[in-house]
């Protein structure tokens, strides 16, 4: 029996239609076990900006056949602007129509379902009893080994400053500052675990109002020595502070060696430490 999730509604117009025509060629493919919506629309938060994405189980020996076949089932669904296979994961694919829609499919063989890493789905058909196999989603607070990556991360990446200033290269210096309020935002998603796991659409729904109140405030520098040089030590000053307390709440002992090092190095080039 074919399930069509209500959530569906909330996508934009054609959705529908690529939906229904998606289950009728899989369901049609007896290699096809079960198939199950995922992403935003699995997890119940979907919206109009959303894509069609789609999880099947296949049949273990027919998978390597379905995967070669990826573009001539993939065609019997819709015409595509963009077809690319996923290669970690065979049989898996995104694509792109021509009236802009975007549908993602992910193929996992029949027998991994109990091990699958995808926890949010909802059911669309199910020939062999699978649904229930799916694993429950996980509840796991921030990693203390992640917080302590980043940080190390902030000060091998800012002990780099020095390279904008000897090479003139302030275009350089603005994406420096760009990649560590990247920094930033991963440790606040960091701390905010558990989250359910949402694409890079979602980008500020993984925050809480003060962090995006925080982002937003941060400048992102011109390429000029001047604006560089004060919206670098802004980001810089704005991260030490939020992963002091992040280290402290998760007791990750901050790494004081690397810190003192990294503002020696960083004076002696006259770039001067955040205080």
């Amino acid at each position: 029996m074919v399930t069509r999730p209500d959530i569906l509604q909330v996508l934009e117009p054609g959705y529908d239609l690529l939906f229904e025509r998606a289950t009728e060629v899989l369901e049609a493919d007896e290699r096809v076990r079960a198939m199950w919506l995922s992403g935003s629309l699995g997890r119940g938060d979907a919206d109009a900006m959303s894509d069609l994405d789609v999880i099947v189980a296949v049949a273990d020996d027919a998978l390597p056949a379905f995967a070669d076949s990826w573009r001539e089932w993939l065609a019997q669904i819709t015409p595509t602007l963009i077809a690319r296979a996923l290669p970690f994961a065979p049989g898996s694919l995104y694509a792109v129509t021509p009236d802009r829609l975007r549908i993602d499919v992910v193929a996992e063989p029949a027998s991994r379902v109990a091990q699958s890493l995808f926890r949010h789905r909802l059911l669309v058909f199910d020939r062999d009893g699978l649904d229930p196999l799916v694993p429950a989603p996980r509840l796991e607070g921030p990693s203390a080994e992640r917080v302590s990556m980043l940080v190390e991360e902030f000060f091998r990446d800012i002990g780099m400053s020095p390279v904008v200033i000897e090479r003139d290269d302030w275009l350089l210096g603005i994406e420096a500052i760009h990649l560590v309020r990247s920094l930033l935002y991963q440790l606040f998603v960091e701390m905010n675990a558990p989250l359910p796991p949402m694409g890079v659409k979602q980008w500020s729904t993984k925050l809480t109002s003060r962090q995006r109140q925080v982002l937003e405030a941060l400048p992102t520098g011109d390429a000029n020595r001047e604006s560089v040089l004060a919206a670098h030590r802004e980001v810089e000053t704005t991260f030490r502070e939020h992963a002091r307390e992040a280290c402290a709440a998760l007791g990750v002992a901050w790494p004081d060696e690397l810190e003192a090092a990294t503002d020696r190095y960083l004076a002696k080039h006259g770039i001067h430490a955040s205080e």
